[in-house]
């Protein structure tokens, strides 16, 4: 059909009038993408089973934020494109495949999705050189960043929950202490702490479901593209 378009990174497929994926963000392109059988070279196959689907699909996400080929498999092996729309793979794929070059990226990544609450203390880390105590404080500042991204993430999908609601307090506490973090504007980080604010007050005030829905995904969507 003509009028139908692709994404290059996900696959998938929309119709007239859409000209950028909804998910990837990235333009669409007017020839179907070819979606790979698997991972070229030497692989690595991380066993998911355990995990549940939102777990995979933010994997997903990061794999494909960081620009990671991967592939998602059934637990028998069986590449999962012909049985699902390519854009939520890892609903049936349990098995993640990945080139073994990736394995370390990946390996923190997993890490990250599995315990986003284990964060390492700002400004805690002592070196040597001025240059290395900078490193350890902008990672610092980017696991408190990704933790405001992941419970904003997991707010939007239960926002009456009290547990999530208290974690983003604490994630929202913690972005308001650090300087703004390296390779972010200073007014996209203030745009940060303005959705952070307006969904506190949100929660504060038990406004419904649906405006802490919105302005937790609003800032999700905000943060997506810098973890």
């Amino acid at each position: 059909m003509a009028d139908t378009k692709w994404c290059p990174n996900c696959g998938a497929e929309y119709r007239e009038g859409v000209d950028v994926c909804t998910d990837c963000g990235v333009a669409l392109v007017d020839e179907q993408p070819v979606v790979p059988d698997h991972v070229g070279g030497e692989v690595v196959v991380y066993e998911l089973g355990d995990w549940t689907e939102e777990q995979r699909g933010e994997l997903d996400q990061r794999l494909q934020g960081e620009g990671i080929p991967h592939q998602w498999e059934t637990s028998e092996g069986e590449d999962t494109d012909a049985d699902l729309d390519p854009v939520d793979p890892w609903v049936l794929g349990t098995d993640l495949v990945v080139g073994e070059k990736d394995e370390e990226a990946v390996d923190r990544l997993l890490d990250e999705v599995e315990h986003p609450d284990e964060l390492e203390p700002v400004g805690s880390g002592e070196s040597d050189t001025d240059g290395d105590t900078a490193a350890d404080e902008d990672e610092a500042n980017y696991n408190v960043m990704s933790h405001l991204y992941v419970a904003a993430d997991r707010l939007k999908d239960d926002p009456d929950d009290l547990a999530l609601a208290g974690e983003f307090f604490d994630a929202a506490d913690a972005a308001r202490s650090i300087p703004v973090p390296f390779g972010i504007d200073g007014d996209v980080w203030n745009k940060v702490l303005e959705l952070a604010g307006a969904v506190s007050v949100a929660l504060e005030e038990e406004a419904g479901d649906d405006v802490v829905r919105a302005r937790a995904k609003e800032l999700r969507d905000l943060l997506f593209t810098f973890v």
